[in-house]
């Protein structure tokens, strides 16, 4: 299992003492879900039978790739909860279940969406098939119910993630977390905060321009601060964590002499 790889320390922070090395039930039902959130994206796409067809899958091969990698940095952040703490608790349960659904609710609008980015392949290079058959797909919708439906799960998602961790850190003392790993607790919080809350913003944005026909340029915008939002939150992070492993390091020596 990929869980077995990530149990060898590969990649992992090595600061931080695991509490939860050994899976439980919740667990494998969590990646069971993962995994179904996976197949659904498999079988809402009908097998090709002609080269017409083979050649509007192999169009469909990058939407599929964005939407698994999304999940599986989800699944990862997921991961990383009951691997550092292994909370199982009833509290827990609860937050788990209500993102394993919010998880497959957002499957089909985030396949949805990363399918219209071919709109960015099929206009320069006046594919008009693709661009008729992504027309088609909001054919009776609007634009402004996609980027809200999409907003609404994709911020539900993270903001999910946060409650997790930010349960974690009431849990420190039980838990016996030290500074350096209360600090990486709180950094995921707000990690998950800052993910949660630009689609937030993209949906504000949605509902704001409703009725204009550039109401998924004006919300789709937003989502371009997540490289300079999450670059400066990693940058100001790392300096904070820095700090704080050399003010221990130096600790430790002024115990030693």
């Amino acid at each position: 299992m990929v869980r077995d790889i990530f149990r060898k320390s590969i990649g992992m922070n090595t600061d931080f003492r695991y509490r939860g090395t050994e899976s439980g039930r919740l667990e494998n039902f969590s990646d069971a879900v993962f995994a179904l959130a996976i197949t659904l994206l498999l079988i809402s796409t009908s097998p090709p039978s002609t080269f017409e067809q083979i050649i509007k899958f192999t169009f469909d091969l990058l939407p599929f790739m964005m939407c698994i990698t999304l999940i599986i940095l989800i699944w990862h952040g997921h991961f990383v909860f009951y691997y550092r703490y292994g909370l199982r608790d009833n509290k827990v349960i609860v937050l788990n279940t209500l993102f394993l659904i919010i998880m497959l609710f957002y499957v089909y609008p985030l396949k949805f969406l990363t399918k219209l980015s071919l709109f960015v392949i099929a206009l320069p290079f006046n594919i008009e098939w693709l661009q008729n058959d992504l027309r088609a797909m909001l054919r009776g919708g609007s634009m402004g119910d996609l980027m809200i439906i999409y907003g609404v799960g994709a911020a539900s998602v993270f903001f999910v993630l946060m409650l997790l961790y930010r349960y974690a850190l009431t849990k420190s003392e039980n838990l016996e977390l030290n500074e350096i790993e209360i600090f990486d607790t709180k950094v995921s919080m707000r990690t998950n905060l800052l993910l949660g809350l630009i689609p937030f913003v993209s949906v504000i944005i949605a509902f704001i321009f409703y009725n204009s026909k550039y109401v998924g340029a004006y919300s789709g915008f937003s989502y371009f601060f997540y490289g300079p939002v999450m670059a400066w939150h990693g940058y100001r992070t790392d300096r904070q964590r820095k700090a704080i492993l050399l003010k221990k390091q130096e600790a430790e020596i002024d115990t030693i002499e």
